[in-house]
Protein backbone atom coordinates (compact mmCIF):
# COMPACT_ATOMS: atom_id res chain seq x y z
CA UNK A 1 0.00 0.00 0.00
CA UNK A 2 1.12 3.48 -0.60
CA UNK A 3 1.48 6.13 1.97
CA UNK A 4 -2.09 7.52 1.20
CA UNK A 5 -3.97 4.34 1.04
CA UNK A 6 -2.47 3.91 4.45
CA UNK A 7 -3.96 7.35 5.34
CA UNK A 8 -7.29 6.37 3.81
CA UNK A 9 -7.28 2.90 5.95
CA UNK A 10 -6.55 4.74 9.21
CA UNK A 11 -9.12 7.91 8.54
CA UNK A 12 -11.50 4.98 7.98
CA UNK A 13 -10.27 2.48 11.13
CA UNK A 14 -9.89 5.80 13.84
CA UNK A 15 -11.67 8.82 12.45
CA UNK A 16 -8.49 10.96 11.80
CA UNK A 17 -6.39 12.00 9.45
CA UNK A 18 -2.88 11.30 9.01
CA UNK A 19 -0.39 13.71 6.49
CA UNK A 20 2.19 11.22 4.04
CA UNK A 21 5.14 11.94 6.16
CA UNK A 22 3.53 11.29 9.64
CA UNK A 23 2.08 7.74 7.68
CA UNK A 24 5.99 7.27 6.60
CA UNK A 25 6.91 8.11 10.32
CA UNK A 26 4.73 5.97 11.45
CA UNK A 27 5.56 3.15 9.29
CA UNK A 28 9.09 3.03 9.93
CA UNK A 29 8.53 3.09 13.58
CA UNK A 30 6.33 -0.46 12.68
CA UNK A 31 9.10 -1.59 10.58
CA UNK A 32 11.84 -1.38 13.20
CA UNK A 33 9.84 -2.93 15.46
CA UNK A 34 9.24 -5.95 12.90
CA UNK A 35 12.78 -6.28 12.61
CA UNK A 36 13.91 -6.53 15.93
CA UNK A 37 10.98 -8.88 16.55
CA UNK A 38 12.06 -10.69 13.79
CA UNK A 39 15.71 -10.81 14.71
CA UNK A 40 15.00 -12.03 18.41
CA UNK A 41 16.50 -15.02 20.10
CA UNK A 42 14.42 -18.29 20.02
CA UNK A 43 14.06 -20.85 23.01
CA UNK A 44 16.45 -23.35 22.61
CA UNK A 45 13.75 -26.36 22.40
CA UNK A 46 10.11 -26.79 21.04
CA UNK A 47 7.49 -29.46 21.40
CA UNK A 48 6.47 -29.20 17.90
CA UNK A 49 6.88 -26.75 15.02
CA UNK A 50 4.35 -25.79 12.42
CA UNK A 51 5.00 -24.55 8.91
CA UNK A 52 3.08 -23.31 6.05
CA UNK A 53 3.31 -21.06 3.12
CA UNK A 54 0.50 -18.91 2.39
CA UNK A 55 0.31 -16.39 -0.75
CA UNK A 56 -0.55 -13.06 -0.82
CA UNK A 57 -0.62 -10.54 -3.82
CA UNK A 58 1.99 -7.94 -3.39
CA UNK A 59 2.73 -4.90 -5.21
CA UNK A 60 6.54 -4.73 -6.17
CA UNK A 61 6.58 -2.46 -9.45
CA UNK A 62 3.55 -4.99 -10.57
CA UNK A 63 1.56 -7.15 -8.31
CA UNK A 64 2.11 -10.61 -8.07
CA UNK A 65 1.65 -13.47 -5.69
CA UNK A 66 4.48 -14.64 -3.22
CA UNK A 67 4.64 -16.96 -0.64
CA UNK A 68 4.87 -16.01 3.25
CA UNK A 69 6.44 -18.67 5.01
CA UNK A 70 5.05 -19.03 8.44
CA UNK A 71 6.72 -20.39 11.53
CA UNK A 72 4.85 -21.23 14.44
CA UNK A 73 6.35 -22.90 18.03
CA UNK A 74 5.13 -24.78 20.57
CA UNK A 75 7.87 -24.62 23.71
CA UNK A 76 7.52 -27.22 26.71
CA UNK A 77 5.10 -25.46 28.83
CA UNK A 78 2.57 -25.62 25.82
CA UNK A 79 3.03 -22.05 24.99
CA UNK A 80 2.11 -21.33 20.87
CA UNK A 81 4.25 -18.37 19.51
CA UNK A 82 4.58 -17.19 15.94
CA UNK A 83 8.58 -17.79 15.67
CA UNK A 84 8.65 -15.72 12.06
CA UNK A 85 7.54 -15.10 9.12
CA UNK A 86 9.55 -14.79 5.67
CA UNK A 87 8.55 -12.90 2.35
CA UNK A 88 9.24 -13.83 -1.52
CA UNK A 89 8.95 -15.70 -4.49
CA UNK A 90 7.38 -19.28 -4.94
CA UNK A 91 7.08 -21.68 -1.96
CA UNK A 92 10.10 -24.19 -2.27
CA UNK A 93 12.29 -26.73 0.14
CA UNK A 94 15.04 -24.03 -0.80
CA UNK A 95 13.28 -21.24 0.50
CA UNK A 96 12.08 -23.20 3.80
CA UNK A 97 16.04 -24.34 4.19
CA UNK A 98 16.69 -20.86 4.48
CA UNK A 99 13.67 -20.09 7.17
CA UNK A 100 14.81 -23.72 8.95
CA UNK A 101 18.56 -22.40 8.90
CA UNK A 102 17.54 -18.89 10.60
CA UNK A 103 15.20 -20.26 13.39
CA UNK A 104 18.04 -22.68 14.23
CA UNK A 105 20.83 -19.80 14.33
CA UNK A 106 18.02 -17.51 16.47
CA UNK A 107 18.66 -20.31 18.96
CA UNK A 108 15.45 -23.17 18.32
CA UNK A 109 18.07 -26.10 18.35
CA UNK A 110 16.19 -28.77 19.23
CA UNK A 111 12.68 -29.45 17.67
CA UNK A 112 11.05 -32.97 18.72
CA UNK A 113 8.12 -32.55 16.07
CA UNK A 114 7.84 -30.41 12.62
CA UNK A 115 4.58 -30.83 11.29
CA UNK A 116 3.80 -29.19 7.56
CA UNK A 117 2.37 -30.13 4.04
CA UNK A 118 4.10 -32.51 1.55
CA UNK A 119 5.91 -29.93 -0.40
CA UNK A 120 8.60 -31.89 -2.04
CA UNK A 121 11.86 -31.60 -0.80
CA UNK A 122 10.65 -29.76 2.43
CA UNK A 123 10.89 -33.12 4.81
CA UNK A 124 14.62 -33.47 3.64
CA UNK A 125 15.39 -29.86 4.63
CA UNK A 126 13.89 -30.37 7.96
CA UNK A 127 15.76 -33.14 8.62
CA UNK A 128 19.06 -31.65 7.58
CA UNK A 129 18.20 -29.14 10.25
CA UNK A 130 16.70 -31.02 12.68
CA UNK A 131 17.52 -34.44 12.40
Amino acid sequence: MGTRDVARFFESMFGSQYSPTTVSNITATVLDDIHQWQKRPLSKRYSVIYLDGLYVKLKRGTVLGEVVYFAMGIDEEGQRQILGFYIGGQESSNGWREVLKDLYNRGAQEVLLGVFDRLPGLDAAFKETYP
